[in-house]
């Protein structure tokens, strides 16, 4: 079985924020290819997990309908600790969310700003 997720070390929530500490694990299936010396979590994979979480934590039928911004300022390597950091503007179905490195104090990886819907 590919493994697909982050391991999920600890989890935060109030109604419109959502902490999720997470820990890269070296054998995930994303890092297959991209690359073969220097293995980095694809972008892709950062937005599809910010909007699982998102689904799993605040709504589960979400679906995205535009990427407002996002910017990748730092790779994110196996073995890596994180944190992911939600936040939901309900009223305007906005999605606001930043990976940020637990141990290079708080480091931003990467952050992105979605429009959902339901």
């Amino acid at each position: 079985m590919k493994k697909e997720l982050a391991n999920e070390i600890n989890i935060t929530k109030t109604k419109t924020e959502a902490n999720i500490e997470i820990t890269i694990p070296p054998d995930l299936f994303w890092f297959k290819g991209h690359f073969p010396t220097q293995p980095l979590l694809p972008g892709v994979t950062q937005l599809n997990w910010a909007i699982n979480y998102a689904r799993k934590l605040f709504n589960p039928n979400l679906s995205i309908v535009s990427i407002e911004v996002i910017k990748f300022q730092s790779p994110i390597l196996p073995n890596d600790n994180l944190k992911l950091t939600l936040i939901w503007d309900e009223v305007n179905q906005k999605l606001k969310f930043t990976y940020s490195f637990i141990h290079s104090n708080n480091k931003i990886a990467s952050t992105g700003r979605l429009t959902l819907c339901q």
